[in-house]
């Protein structure tokens, strides 16, 4: 049976495994990444708009799935110099092939992050949405460039607003061998902030997973009995429901860094499935308020667990994410430097 009660989250972290020495596995998830995730992540109601408000098309800040990162521990520079008139989005294409924004550059500006080789990039209008340019990282430093002459030429990806191609299981590729039926244990809250605690079929350990304190409370509200008028994730559940749409399952896919993705899979009109980006919390909200299935990453549960199981974690060291170096009005002089061997789109 749920128990749904209000646990410290230094109770919760006796139910975690103890941290295994860096390198060998990734950091106890309950350890969440605070300042970078939520900043860059899309919430539910960005999930939900794309789905059911734009008729299940895919949103601008999604890119096709054949164009993702790839596994790389090669570290590279780049940085990127605004020279339109207007404020411009830089956004990271994901190990999923999702985008998610990482930072606005006003006109004249710059900004660098620190990423790994194979990383793509792309730069948009932040007020149309209009891709302008697309890179992707090479090693060493580089900078690009992006004006009105780069504007509309060479993308790495199809359009932006078309329907991605349903891949694999989970949408991207993955199979159903790659996960496990999970469901929630506990949810606690304190001055700190939440933790959903998630059991995973064939494994002895639960999973912490921490969200905001708004993600948590989120998550006490949607297990309350429900009230006379409806709450948000009830709104969007119905939302769903008129669009003639429903939640298949959600998914719990993986770890990068210390952030935990997770995956919507909505089954829409006419039969199809379409695979979303989403927050852990968002998700596990949405699958409580319409009982739909919950799944956990095999390798993801397996990371969580002591030694016996590490092998099957897998090695997660080459899942990295990137992080913003600096920014400012002009560029170092080590991109400026690099402007020659720059790969523009």
């Amino acid at each position: 049976m749920i128990s749904w009660r209000a646990v410290p989250l230094a109770v919760a972290a006796q139910h975690a495994p103890k941290p295994i020495p860096q390198g060998q596995r990734p950091q106890a998830l309950s350890v969440p990444d605070r300042q970078g995730a939520w900043g860059r992540r899309q919430t539910l109601g960005g999930v939900m708009a794309a789905s059911v408000l734009l008729g299940f098309r895919v949103s601008r800040a999604e890119a096709s799935p054949q164009v993702r990162s790839l596994a790389s521990l090669e570290p590279c520079t780049v940085t990127f110099k605004n020279e339109h008139d207007r404020v411009v989005r830089v956004l990271w294409i994901n190990y999923s092939g999702d985008a998610e924004l990482f930072a606005s550059i006003p006109p004249a500006g710059w900004w660098s992050v620190d990423t790994f080789e194979s990383h793509p990039w792309r730069v948009e209008d932040a007020e149309t949405g209009e891709v302008l340019q697309e890179v992707v990282a090479t090693k060493g430093e580089s900078l690009v460039s992006v004006g009105p002459t780069t504007a509309g030429g060479r993308l790495l990806s199809a359009s932006s607003t078309a329907a991605p191609q349903f891949e694999g299981w989970d949408g991207v590729g993955g199979s159903a061998d790659e996960y496990v039926v999970a469901a929630i244990d506990e949810i606690g809250l304190d001055h700190l902030g939440g933790v959903a605690i998630l059991s995973a079929d064939g494994f002895t350990l639960p999973i912490p997973i921490a969200v905001g304190m708004a993600d948590a409370a989120q998550l006490f509200h949607t297990a309350a009995p429900q009230f006379r008028r409806p709450s948000t994730m009830a709104l969007w559940a119905r939302s769903l429901q008129a669009a003639g749409a429903t939640v298949d399952r959600v998914l719990i896919t993986r770890l990068v860094g210390s952030t935990v993705y997770a995956r919507v899979i909505l089954l829409v009109p006419g039969g199809e499935l379409r695979s979303l980006d989403a927050r852990p919390a968002d998700s596990l909200a949405l699958a409580m308020q319409t009982g739909a299935p919950i799944y956990m990453g095999r390798r993801l549960a397996a990371s969580q667990q002591p030694g016996a199981l590490e092998a099957e974690a897998g090695d997660w060291n080459g899942l990295r994410p990137p992080k913003p170096s600096s920014q400012g009005p002009s560029p170092p002089m080590t991109a400026q430097a690099s402007y020659a061997h720059t790969r523009k789109a």
